[in-house]
This record gives structure tokens, sequence and C-alpha cells, in this order.
């Protein structure tokens, strides 16, 4: 997701400033955090990304750039990861339907 069209958005590498309010997590946090071993599950992971896009789309304008770029990105996501969610045992998985993103 990195490095795709709109991966420039979402690691620690950018050097743009989407808000004057701070995002405390970044993609590139996220993959730190995956290489150190500090999900303890699937879910606490796909938390994380999750928030990555959430506070953009809480940040930013629906009439903005990144709020367009983090809604398509957080769908992809979402995508990806049911396979692995699907897997998992039932009492751990997410119902789709409770989460909801609406943001303005």
């Amino acid at each position: 997701m990195k490095t795709g069209q709109y991966g420039w958005g979402w690691h620690s590498e950018n050097t743009s400033t989407f808000t004057d309010k701070p995002i405390l997590l970044d993609l590139g946090l996220v993959k730190l955090n995956l290489s150190k071993n500090m999900y303890s599950s699937p879910l606490d992971f796909a938390s994380d990304v999750r928030l990555v896009f959430e506070n953009a789309m809480l940040y930013n304008p629906k009439t903005d750039e990144v709020h367009g770029m983090a809604h398509q990105l957080l769908s992809y996501f979402e995508m990806l990861f049911r396979p692995i969610q699907a897997k998992l045992p039932t009492d751990q998985r997410v119902n789709e339907f409770s989460v909801v993103y609406e943001f303005d």
C-alpha cells in the first residue's frame, strides 16, 4: 500500500503535513511494530492500520484529496484483510457491519 498511487502520504518518510493536528500513527510505525513482533494478533495489526486511515479521514474534510485517498486505501485494506480474518477463530473476528466509517 505504501508504494501504490496514494502511498506517498502514509509513511514516516513523508515530509508533507496533512493537518495541523498530529496523527500519532503512520504506516511506517505500523511496519516497524510489525517487524518487531509488537502485535499480539492480526486484529491488533488491523486496528492500527485502520487508525491511520481513520485519523486521515477524521482530520481532513471530505473534499480533501487525503480524505479520499484514506477512504480508498481503507477499503483496499479491508478487502485484503478479509481472508485473514476469516481464518481467525470466530470469537476473534470483527463483525464487518459493526465498523462504520462516517467522517465529515
